[in-house]
């Protein structure tokens, strides 16, 4: 692990934050760091690029090469810095708290996570939706809406991968559609 100042970890942090598409320019990331960082930007760049933390994959434009994200992602585990910028300090201060838990090592996650495959998935949905619709019947309006049903889904079953819970809910759509499609292609016309 490359151990960085705070200064060089600041940097790093800019200039994947004010990034667009992957690059960004070394005064966008001089205009948002703070007056006393600005002072010394130039050197700071320099010595990032002696260590292949940055990149400049276009004139005029840096980016942080996958080292540089490594070594930003273990310095956030690891520093004590705090930030005091009167725009959401809270919020960047809770995420580095997290991040220091989760570089522990008898740090354990509080939430049993589940690997399930498509088939317990669907099954899994079927037992919730179900229990939703019978439960606004009996309230007399029936409106079930995705979002909702599938925030109540992750909340009671947190998948491993979330992108794994997006395929298996588009995967579903996509047949639930075909079959709504069907279904209405049989039904005669109003």
């Amino acid at each position: 692990m490359t151990k960085l100042s705070i200064e060089q970890m600041l940097y790093l942090l800019y200039t994947v934050a004010y990034s667009d598409e992957g690059t960004v320019t070394q005064g966008t990331v001089k205009e948002h760091l703070s007056k006393e960082l600005k002072k010394n930007t130039g050197d700071i760049c320099n010595t990032l690029y002696q260590q292949n933390l940055l990149e400049s994959p276009k004139r005029r434009r840096i980016s942080v090469t996958e080292e540089g994200r490594k070594a930003l992602v273990a310095n956030l585990q690891t520093t004590d810095y705090e930030f005091d910028s009167s725009k959401g300090q809270k919020v960047l201060n809770t995420l580095l708290h997290c991040l220091k838990l989760t570089s522990l090592k008898d740090y354990v996650s509080s939430v049993l996570i589940e690997d399930m495959d498509f088939d317990t998935f669907v099954e899994k949905f079927k037992e919730l939706y179900f229990a939703e619709r019978k439960q606004q019947e009996l309230r007399g309006v029936v409106a079930i809406y995705s979002r909702d049903i599938s925030l109540k889904f992750r909340k009671n079953h947190p998948i491993f991968v979330r992108t794994t819970h997006h395929q298996y809910w588009k995967y579903m759509k996509d047949i639930l559609a075909k079959h709504l499609s069907k279904s209405l292609k049989g039904m005669p016309a109003s």
